[in-house]
């Protein structure tokens, strides 16, 4: 079994765990949240979509640690605004 798929969940998972840390810290110091938060995290997170698209497929082996982290980094980013979506309502 590849272990790409766990280093890829890790670090959407600890993304997601980071923006949820950072959302209830602004909360806990009475910040408002920026409108149009999640707008730009889907933007941000379309971006990477397509880095980690053309990286899979116009790089080799060696660019794996990269590959994973683009992939980790758009899946999070895609999760987190999911979450956020079916838990703030």
């Amino acid at each position: 079994m590849s272990i790409r798929p766990l280093r890829i969940t890790g670090i959407a998972g600890a993304l997601m765990y980071l923006f949820h840390l950072s959302r209830k810290a602004g909360a806990a110091l009475g910040n408002e949240e920026a409108p149009g938060l999640l707008v730009a995290v889907a933007i941000v997170s379309l971006l990477f979509s397509i880095r980690a698209v053309v990286t899979e497929k116009t790089m080799g082996a060696e660019a794996t640690g990269q590959k994973d982290f683009l992939w980790g980094v758009s899946l999070g980013g895609w999760a987190t605004i999911a979450l956020r979506l079916l838990t703030d309502r």
